[in-house]
């Protein structure tokens, strides 16, 4: 009696090439889907990081009767117009205007690290925003902070706009041209 050993292991060469280059060919069609629903997320994510910290400097200021600070932070806790990767709230205890972490209270730290864009602070020439305690308000300071994307699968181009009422808007770019560079 003679037994017929199967020979079925696997795929052949020629299977394994056609099922990878189909493999290969839907990677490539879905990959800037990917990427776009990604940096549209991080858009979202920031804006949303933004506004509630704005809001939550407003009520705080007033709630303790006390100077906040918003300010866009480096990697060392100094606040920088153009940084990208924490927004702080704090109480400059020491009024310099910078988080001193031995001096001064803070309130909310937001990681931001952008990977799909940059942020900008606009607000004169402070690298800052302080709500002053007396009336919860951003008096004499107004401006905006700018989302502007580096990645080619996003056009989520905004701003987050504060005046000195206090009021903070989102603002996309459709409606208020950003500058962002394109």
């Amino acid at each position: 009696m003679k037994v017929k050993l199967s020979n079925n292991r696997g795929f052949t060469l020629i299977e394994l090439i056609v099922t990878i280059t189909v493999m290969s060919i839907i990677i490539a069609i879905a990959m800037p889907y990917i990427f776009t629903l990604l940096a549209n997320m991080e858009a979202k994510r920031i804006r949303y990081s933004m506004t509630n910290t704005l809001a939550l400097a407003k009520a705080e200021s007033f709630i303790q009767r006390q100077n906040v600070l918003v300010c866009l932070s480096d990697a060392n806790g100094r606040c920088n117009k153009d940084s990208n990767k924490t927004l702080l709230l704090f109480m400059d205890k020491n009024d310099n205007q910078h988080f001193d972490a031995s001096i001064d209270e803070l309130l909310e730290e937001q990681q931001l690290n952008p990977k799909y864009g940059t942020l900008h602070l606009r607000a004169g020439q402070r690298h800052y925003v302080r709500f002053a305690g007396d009336s919860g308000r951003p008096r004499g300071f107004f401006g905006h902070i700018k989302y502007c994307p580096n990645s080619i699968y996003s056009k989520a181009m905004y701003q987050i706009s504060f005046n000195q009422s206090g009021i903070v808007k989102y603002k996309p770019n459709s409606e208020h041209p950003t500058d962002c560079p394109s």
